[in-house]
């Protein structure tokens, strides 16, 4: 995932929230990213690692400028034999899992607030995983992915500009053209929910598989 400067994003905000502190539309441009990552899922990274035998949670880690929200899919690997086995590990409810079950190759997860999941059956040996974690940006992160900014910046510039202008009491607030951009941000949040149930392709996709990896 590449990442860019937080503080280069906020040039075409300060043109229209002028006298605006930095401080204020850093915030202001970070809260409408999060806020539109996380109602439609689109940041997405492949974390890969290997868990261990008769070790069932593992901790996927963290990252200075995003925060694991929820994972997407795992898919498992495993390298003993002479050609590599691959399959997708199914999401599951960990309060239906049989605790007494023997440990074996791994074939449901259960996601665990914050950044950890949890394996079934126990690992019984190594095996690779990918696990396609959902994420968005820390608040107050230097820098932010460039991904979603590639086809929606207008649309999270909105979002900023929806919260700024409506901050009572300052030189630049305007009730009315905050209402505008908070539409403006909610078809954006709108149009890229849609892309990710079609699985990032073009045009509309009746049914499909679920994918391993985006």
């Amino acid at each position: 995932m590449n990442y860019v400067d937080s503080d280069d994003q906020l040039v075409s905000i300060a043109q229209i929230v002028r006298r605006c502190p930095t401080i204020t539309l850093r915030r202001g441009f970070t809260r409408a990213y999060r806020d539109w990552a996380g109602q439609t899922q689109y940041l997405r990274v492949a974390i890969t690692g290997s868990p261990v035998a008769d070790q069932a949670l593992y901790d996927l880690g963290s990252d200075p400028y995003v925060e694991i929200t929820a994972i997407f899919a795992i898919q498992g690997t495993d390298n003993s034999g002479s050609t590599p086995q691959y399959w997708p590990l199914a999401a599951s409810d960990s309060s239906m899992w049989n605790p007494n079950i023997n440990t074996d190759m791994p074939l449901r997860y259960c996601y665990v607030p914050q950044a950890q999941f949890a394996l079934n059956p126990t690992p019984d040996a190594v095996y690779g995983l990918t696990v396609t974690a959902i994420v968005q940006p820390k608040e107050g992160a230097a820098q932010v992915p460039e991904s979603g900014l590639i086809k929606y910046r207008s649309g999270i510039e909105s979002g900023a500009l929806g919260y700024l202008l409506s901050l009572p009491g300052q030189a630049w607030t305007n009730p009315v053209e905050a209402e505008r951009h908070r539409r403006a941000f909610q078809a954006s949040v709108n149009n890229a929910r849609a892309e990710v149930q079609r699985a990032f392709n073009t045009g509309s996709v009746r049914t499909r598989p679920r994918a391993f990896i985006v």
